[in-house]
């Protein structure tokens, strides 16, 4: 009993036991479900995290990313500077190199601006020693004219002008004895013309016919008027012959307006036409004028039979009008003088389009003034319409002249046109025509008019000034001034003195525009 009572009270001992072990298991297990809910809590927990930063990482990776094409973005930026800055040091070097090549041409500039100066200053003093001199010989002239004044101004007047008498002998010489080859026309008042050679000077030899009824007083009387008349566009007489009874007159190189504008001949059409440009026939408008107002304001009263034509007008070598044909009768009536003004009025029609119908104008403006330009003469180049529609006007009112019209007042409008003219070609740069003979050459045909010599028509090398005030290569006016002549070979009237100065500013333009030509060739 003892024994089992001891077994009971054991066995309720480990019942007890195991009580207390399974409420201990009990109470662990509450704590090991308790701890699982938070593990699996913070696991949920920590799965939210992770997957924020998992967004989180993709977010910074993006960034990283956009960070690093920026970074890319400013490297090529910096490269691209650097090749910038590296152009802009070349740049910076080259301006600094013309900077400096610049500043070396300036002071080459400057010292040849210097010698300009010095070489001025040498020519001014020239000039005043020349002045001196001239001065010295105007006193000595002086002197020597009272020293013996009847017998030296009848010589001067024999002398003037270059007139002289003829003997039959020069006259036969001068056109090979009358060669079919040297006549020039034949018709109208003057019977036969010769071209022809005395003292090396070509010369227009006029016959006059024995059977016109004209007396050796009367034809005496005639030259000594035609010697007094002296004007730069009019034909000039040089001397006569009474037998045979002739009249010698310079020779017309380039013929007459008549030939330039009207004829049909291939030379015509060719050579002279090429060079008659629109700046040529302003001026020979304005020369006409100016020949023609000499005339009628000729006094005690005007020359009124002048026959204004265009085969009277003639053209030199330099293409200067002068008027030629006209008669010495003076008119008691000025108003007998308006015929000429008309004729004037046609040849200005004639010289706009270089046909021998005046109305053509007058048709083109009744219908528009656009319409001048279809009438226009082609050969002419291309007209300045403002200039045209001015020589219009005075043409018009040349055809409509009245009592009280101003031809010395026209004259001046055509100056005025004749410079405006002037001044169109200087500046356009676009025509550089030869104002010396229309024939070509080779070695001047492109220079300008200015660098020609007057008397060679060729490109000067020397250039000296007349008393004439003309430039001309320096043999040539010597050998014109050393046979015996003193009169100017541009305006036939009597030179003051014969010394000639240098013409240097015109060498220095030769000598460049024969660089220039040579560089361009």
């Amino acid at each position: 009993m003892a024994s089992m009572r001891r077994r009971m009270e054991g066995t309720q001992k480990m019942i007890q036991m195991k009580r207390e072990e399974s409420k201990v298991n009990s109470e662990r297990c509450a704590k090991a479900e308790r701890a699982k809910c938070l593990c699996n809590s913070r696991v949920e927990e920590l799965e939210a995290k992770i997957q924020e930063e998992v967004l989180n990482r993709l977010d910074l990776s993006k960034s990283l990313d956009a960070e690093k094409e920026q970074i890319q973005e400013i490297r090529r930026d910096i490269q691209e500077s650097k090749k910038r800055l590296s152009s802009l040091v070349e740049l910076r070097s080259e301006v600094y190199s013309k900077l400096q090549t610049s500043t070396m041409a300036r002071s080459h500039v400057e010292v040849q601006l210097e010698k300009a100066v010095i070489a001025r200053a040498q020519m001014v003093r020239e000039i005043e020693e020349l002045r001196k001199q001239r001065d010295i010989l105007r006193r000595r002239i002086e002197f020597c004219k009272e020293k013996d004044a009847v017998g030296t101004v009848a010589k001067l007047n024999e002398l003037c002008c270059g007139y002289r008498e003829y003997t039959t002998k020069d006259i036969r010489s001068a056109t090979d004895n009358f060669s079919e080859s040297l006549r020039l026309k034949s018709g109208g008042h003057w019977t036969n013309v010769y071209r022809g050679r005395i003292n090396h000077t070509t010369v227009a030899i006029k016959m006059l016919s024995f059977d016109n009824g004209l007396s050796q007083e009367a034809f005496l009387a005639k030259v000594k008027a035609l010697n007094s008349i002296r004007h730069p566009h009019l034909v000039a007489i040089i001397g006569s012959c009474s037998e045979p009874r002739c009249i010698i007159f310079e020779y017309m190189h380039n013929g007459s307006l008549r030939d330039i504008l009207f004829s049909s001949s291939q030379r015509n059409h060719g050579k002279r036409n090429r060079a008659f440009r629109w700046n040529h026939r302003i001026r020979v408008a304005h020369e006409i004028c100016s020949g023609l107002s000499f005339l009628h304001l000729a006094r005690p009263r005007p020359f009124a039979q002048v026959h204004l034509t265009a085969s009277n007008v003639l053209l030199d070598r330099n293409l200067v009008a002068k008027i030629g044909g006209f008669r010495l009768t003076q008119s008691p009536d000025a108003n007998e003088t308006l015929p000429n003004i008309q004729a004037f009025g046609v040849l200005l029609f004639q010289l706009l389009t270089g046909r021998n119908r005046t109305g053509l104008v007058e048709e083109a403006m009744a219908m528009d003034k656009t319409a001048l330009l279809t009438v226009l003469d082609e050969r002419a180049g291309k007209w300045p319409l403002d200039l045209a529609y001015e020589l219009v006007g005075i043409a018009t009112r040349c055809l409509e002249c009245k009592v009280d019209f101003s031809l010395a007042k026209t004259r001046e409008e055509l100056e005025k046109i004749t410079r405006k003219a002037d001044d169109l070609v200087a500046k356009s740069g676009c025509e550089v025509v030869v104002n010396g003979s229309i024939d070509d050459r080779e070695d001047s045909s492109e220079a300008p008019s200015i660098f020609l010599c007057p008397i060679l028509q060729e490109v000067m090398k020397n250039p000296h000034v007349a008393a004439d005030g003309f430039s001309y290569e320096l043999e040539a006016i010597e050998e014109w001034l050393n046979t015996q002549r003193d009169t100017s070979p541009m305006t036939n009237l009597r030179l003051k003195h014969k010394f000639l100065t240098p013409n240097h500013t015109l060498r220095s333009l030769i000598q460049e525009w024969n660089r220039r030509k040579s560089t361009a060739s």
